[in-house]
């Protein structure tokens, strides 16, 4: 066992809709009592319901809060927004979420946990993906560029008005509210590993825009051959759909592409280094504002089913401009998510294998033990998981960046009708890519339970974790299973 550490970070995300559902102080008491809660990530700006709202429609709504689903819920800045700090941008200053325009969850929330010695987070969530992003005014002009030269349905990371945008986001929020930090969120895997791990149409396979042409051609990287050397790779990706096995195999075919056009590769690692440039700026700016505001990164769910997402996500390079890592490590979920990854990349990289045998070979790469693979949707990954994904980061990054996993506490697990429609209605994607989703159905599916909740809680600050963050959203959250991270704080003696 690890020692544990003093005063460890016991954080929770939260969004606007729990406060103004239930209370500021009720919901504080309620973290403080059942959890250890120090730290508060306050969800904005947040366009997703992995964030922001309440239950997901047609998943269950807790035994708190509002008792029926927020169906028109778009969300945008749960602050107060000072247009001031939108200067270098074209985009206006981020629109006010329709549902409580008038409840500031920073002004109003911070002076209150502040009071109870409770830090706070702005809790950011690029939601790429979402409708209500790309319906901003002058939004479309910044998207992403696919193969064929289309804007696509996400904005550049290197399109100077979106990446000025974010910066005005987070310069207002440091210099406007007495935060503690920011903690980022951006969930974008990069074109390769969409077209390697799943059905793929060109929208998802970018970007070709001027601005990532020219960095490209200031790196000797030449764009029209990585273009060229996509377009197979949608070619191939797209025959796999159709159910035409190249003659060679399917994992031959994709290599004969890489070796015919080595600027595929090129064009992945200059996608990942512009999302990294993003929050080196956003590092920069904050640390600008205040010296103090610590500024970290949520490392999405990918990083625990893709070895090739892994090795873009090094976790050396993070650590090089982080405060923190919130690394996700959703035990319970993680079997039917699993479950459909590997399904989905053994119709397509791993098709000559298929499910069971590309299980086999992923378990082996990724250094995991879990249940066999028909089982996972059942009974999800094992609190073991989350020890050794904690070990893993913290044997990579330096001494000063802190390492707190993310704790799975209800985070919907199946497929329900409810849910696909309000994701369709949302246009929670991009076309022909599924990112994290579940499709498992059953009434046996895995579930969190307040011993689940306490066992990952002790795995992780067993596997030298500096803290936990409770996740995804309290709004969905059974407060029993809460409880469970109180427990494993007691059981440590940490509160």
């Amino acid at each position: 066992m690890s020692e544990q550490p003093v005063n460890p970070v016991i954080a929770i995300q939260v969004g606007a809709i729990s406060f103004v559902d239930e209370g500021i102080e009720p919901v504080l008491d309620q973290f403080q009592t059942r959890a250890g809660v120090n730290n508060l990530f306050l969800a904005t700006p947040t366009w997703t319901r992995g964030t922001g709202g309440r239950a997901v429609p047609g998943h269950p709504i807790p035994d708190h809060g509002g008792q029926a689903y927020d169906h028109d819920f778009v969300g945008g800045n749960y602050a107060t927004t000072h247009p001031e700090y939108y200067r270098n941008t074209s985009l206006p200053p981020v629109p006010k979420n329709p549902e409580h325009p008038d409840f500031d969850l920073l002004g109003e929330v911070i002076a209150e946990a502040k009071k109870r010695g409770i830090q706070s987070y702005a809790w950011m969530e690029e939601s790429s993906y979402i409708q209500a992003v790309r319906d901003i005014p002058g939004m479309p002009a910044t998207m992403e560029v696919d193969v064929w030269g289309r804007p696509s349905s996400r904005p550049c990371f290197n399109n100077p008005d979106y990446r000025n945008w974010h910066l005005g986001i987070v310069e207002d929020y440091v210099q406007s509210y007495d935060l503690d930090g920011l903690a980022w969120c951006s969930e974008r895997p990069g074109p390769l590993n969409t077209t390697l791990q799943g059905p793929m149409s060109a929208t998802g396979i970018t970007c070709f825009c001027r601005h990532c042409s020219a960095i490209a051609r200031d790196r000797g990287l030449d764009p029209e051959r990585a273009r060229q050397g996509y377009q197979e790779l949608l070619d191939w990706n797209q025959k796999l759909q159709a159910g035409e096995r190249p003659s060679d195999g399917a994992f031959t075919a994709f290599w004969r592409v890489l070796l015919r056009y080595p600027e595929v590769l090129g064009w992945q690692n200059l996608w990942t280094e512009s999302q990294r440039q993003l929050y080196r700026d956003i590092y920069g700016v904050a640390k600008a504002a205040n010296r103090q505001v610590q500024v970290g990164w949520h490392v999405f769910h990918d990083i625990s089913f893709s070895p090739f997402y892994r090795a873009d996500q090094d976790y050396a390079e993070l650590g090089k401009l982080s405060d923190f890592i919130k690394v996700v490590a959703y035990n319970n979920c993680a079997g039917p998510r699993f479950h459909h990854w590997v399904h989905s990349i053994s119709r397509f990289l791993f098709a000559d294998l298929g499910p069971e045998k590309s299980y086999g070979v992923l378990q082996g790469l990724l250094n995991y033990d879990e249940a066999d693979l028909d089982q996972l949707p059942q009974v999800g990954f094992t609190a073991d998981y989350v020890k050794r994904e904690t070990e893993r980061a913290l044997a990579s990054v330096g001494p000063d960046t802190k390492i707190f996993p993310g704790i799975d506490i209800d985070i919907p697990v199946g497929s329900a009708p409810a849910a696909v429609a309000d994701r369709k209605k949302r246009n929670e994607s991009v076309t022909g890519l599924a990112l994290n989703i579940d499709v498992s159905t059953g009434d046996d599916l895995t579930q969190c339970t307040r011993a689940s909740v306490k066992d990952a809680v002790l795995a992780a600050f067993n596997g030298g974790a500096h803290g936990v963050v409770l996740s995804r959203k309290y709004s969905e959250m059974f407060l029993e299973n809460l409880s469970g991270a109180g427990d494993a704080l007691d059981e440590l003696g940490l509160r």
